[in-house]
């Protein structure tokens, strides 16, 4: 007997399975569109050549850029030096030697967002071949937040070291230091009025004053007081440590204006006279004594904003990404704890301080205190 054949299916079977087909297609296409764009971190696709093709909306969010400012360009658009000038010798070498270094690895790299600014991401590559091509797709996680969190708990243990380091000091050095500029000012006061060892005598005494206001500086800043808040009228505040300073004979040509006006706010009025001296010091240093401080008291949305401008001659850029560093000064004499326990008392307060340095010259140190 023949072999019995099925019937060739009809043209409206065969229209029928097309579409049932086109539609599973469609559907797939969506369920991966989807999952790709609503990706919480970056993904980005790029070909064998590192040519964007796909840049889902996290990732758009991430560099700042749009979609249609990336697709179609070299992926190492979006990489700073010198990840930039080795992107496209390491896809050479992948294609000629098959050796990997970040495909199926992740690692930590850092990104450019359209701005200029890096930031710290975690990367994981995956190869893929689509319709015979070679195409790449990259994962990235944003590793800001870990990075500072990370940078907050070292500056923590760092801080708690420094304490234990302050409170030896004070016990061990402080007290005996005491006792040695005593003696030193009884020598003094027992020399002929004439004597030329006076003047030495004066010397020792001043360089032991001097250490006693660093150790002093140090403690503060190692274990600095906890803000006890009252109502505190931040005007009246600024112009009483303005008038302190101005009585210095060093600084009669010094002039400082305070402006503006602000509601109350609850923070500690000894340590706001501290950050505010600090500012108004370094400001008068930095214009050697002459020229004109303005500071100007605004409210900003839920804060108490207050500008300290001096018309020195600013900082330099390498200067100014270190100020708040402890124990960084460019002051012959000075412990470098200036800014940084500023920084530390604005910050008990829930506040922001910043140093900017304007193209017009001079410095601007700008405090925002909560309201």
């Amino acid at each position: 007997m023949a072999d019995r054949k099925d019937p060739a299916p009809d043209d409206d079977t065969v229209r029928d399975l097309r579409r049932r087909h086109e539609q599973e297609l469609h559907d797939s296409d969506a369920h991966w569109r989807s999952i790709f764009d609503s990706a919480v971190d970056g993904i980005i696709v790029i070909d064998a050549r590192g040519i964007v093709e796909r840049f889902n909306p996290s990732a758009q969010r991430l560099f700042g850029y749009t979609a249609d400012e990336v697709v179609g360009r070299n992926v190492r658009m979006l990489m700073p030096s010198p990840y930039y000038e080795q992107h496209d010798q390491y896809i050479d070498r992948y294609h000629k030697t098959g050796e990997r270094q970040i495909i199926g690895v992740g690692r930590e790299v850092v990104g450019q967002r359209k701005d200029g600014t890096t930031f710290p991401l975690h990367l994981s590559v995956s190869e893929m071949n689509v319709a015979g091509g070679r195409k790449f797709a990259g994962i990235l996680h944003d590793l800001t937040q870990r990075v500072q969190l990370e940078e907050r708990l070292r500056d923590q243990t760092a801080l708690a070291r420094l304490g234990e380091m302050a409170a030896v000091i004070a016990h061990e050095v402080k007290n005996p230091l005491a006792g040695v500029r005593g003696a030193i000012e009884v020598i003094g006061k027992r020399l002929p009025s004439e004597s030329r060892d006076r003047a030495v005598v004066k010397e020792i005494i001043a360089r032991i004053d001097g250490l006693n206001d660093m150790m002093k500086d140090l403690l503060l800043f190692a274990k600095p007081p906890q803000p006890h808040p009252a109502p505190v009228d931040v005007v009246p505040l600024i112009q009483m440590t303005a008038s302190l300073i101005s009585e210095d004979a060093a600084l009669k040509d010094l002039r400082i204006d305070v402006g503006g006006s602000a509601p109350p706010l609850m923070a500690d009025a000894e340590l706001l006279k501290v950050v505010f001296h600090n500012l108004i010091v370094n400001g008068a240093h930095a214009m050697h004594g002459t020229g004109l401080i303005n500071i100007s008291v605004k409210p900003v949305e839920r804060f108490c904003e207050i500008a300290v401008r001096d018309s020195g001659p600013g900082i330099p850029a390498d200067i100014l990404q270190k100020i708040f560093t402890p124990f960084f000064t460019t002051k012959s004499r000075g412990s470098g704890l200036g800014l940084p326990t500023a920084k530390r008392f604005i910050e008990a307060h829930h506040g922001l301080i910043a140093v900017d340095c304007p193209p017009s010259g001079g410095t601007t140190v700008t405090v925002q205190l909560p309201l």
